[in-house]
């Protein structure tokens, strides 16, 4: 049998163990939840190399675009739920306090200057107003990964409306909300 088949079928079996201690209960939420991620990292860094091995040669873009399609919008979901995460993870931090006047309980002007700006899809000038906003802050990479210019206007939208969701959007409810 071949490596790549060996590799598969340990795969598939540690796969079917994490369904099995699920079934019985013996899972812990973390634990589902660190699966999850892994599987999403996964995904995404299968995403990135079919990218890159579809700039590099024209002659394998005909046998791998069509997997490279289904990954980027199996992705993303996934990739707009982590950019709400990661904008509300910025509350409380000098990144929010630049967007969100916390006296007046609503968003600066900065704010509805760069949701107008994704609206239109000028993507220079959103990530030059958001470079602004995380003056001396690290910027987490998922929110550059949605500029990538693969992306759709209408992705591109939707992505950083996430990410302004999460960290202009109501309070959460529960702390399980902020963990998910």
């Amino acid at each position: 049998m071949s490596g790549r088949k060996v590799e598969l079928q340990e795969l598939s079996q540690v796969l079917d163990g994490v369904v099995e201690e699920l079934s019985r209960g013996t899972m812990q939420p973390e634990e589902l939840r660190g699966v999850l991620d892994v599987l999403s990292d996964f995904r995404m860094q299968l995403q990135d190399t079919l990218e890159y091995l579809l700039k590099g040669s024209s002659d394998k873009k005909e046998k791998w675009q069509p997997f490279y399609e289904y990954l980027v919008w199996e992705n993303a979901g996934e990739l707009c739920e982590r950019l709400r995460r990661y904008g509300f993870s910025l509350r409380g931090t000098e990144v929010h306090e630049r967007i969100y006047d916390k006296e007046k309980q609503q968003p600066r002007g900065m704010a509805y200057r760069i949701l107008e700006l994704i609206r239109l899809g000028k993507r220079d000038e959103v990530f030059f107003s958001l470079l602004n906003v995380f003056q001396g802050t690290e910027i987490e990479p998922i929110l550059a990964r949605a500029f990538n210019p693969v992306y759709s206007d209408q992705l591109f939208k939707t992505s950083l409306y996430s990410f302004l969701s999460g960290l202009l959007g109501p309070e959460k409810s529960s702390p399980e909300e902020v963990e998910q």
